[in-house]
């Protein structure tokens, strides 16, 4: 994933603060490889923040999992409300999964968090 690819810094959530305010204010849907935090009227657009913890494994692991997320979300950010801050945190689960199978999963987060653009 080069150049046009990567989420922009403005598309990303980068302070503490911010991922905090998502635990403590946001909606929580569990899956089975990814927990996701939403946001639904952050002061500032739609914005993504990817959480890896040590549990799931090795720097490679971890890298590996923030990649997906990181894709999966970004192609279907065009699918979500624009008024939104995502935390997603990869779960054990993950490890060895595709992309689709991220995707997939994400989009299933995605209806039940009622986030979805109704088109």
């Amino acid at each position: 994933m080069h150049g046009s690819n990567t989420l922009p810094k403005s598309e990303r959530l980068q302070r503490g603060y911010q991922f905090r305010r998502a635990y403590e204010h946001g909606r929580k849907f569990v899956g089975r490889l990814v927990v996701l935090h939403v946001v639904d009227d952050p002061p500032t657009g739609r914005a993504l923040g990817t959480v890896t913890s040590r549990k799931i494994g090795g720097a490679v692991v971890r890298n590996r999992a923030r990649r997906l997320l990181r894709e999966a979300y970004r192609l279907n950010k065009q699918k979500l409300k624009t008024n939104l801050h995502l935390v997603m945190i990869a779960r054990s689960g993950i490890n060895g999964k595709r992309l689709r199978d991220v995707e997939a999963e994400l989009l299933r987060l995605f209806k039940a968090a009622g986030i979805l653009n109704e088109t």
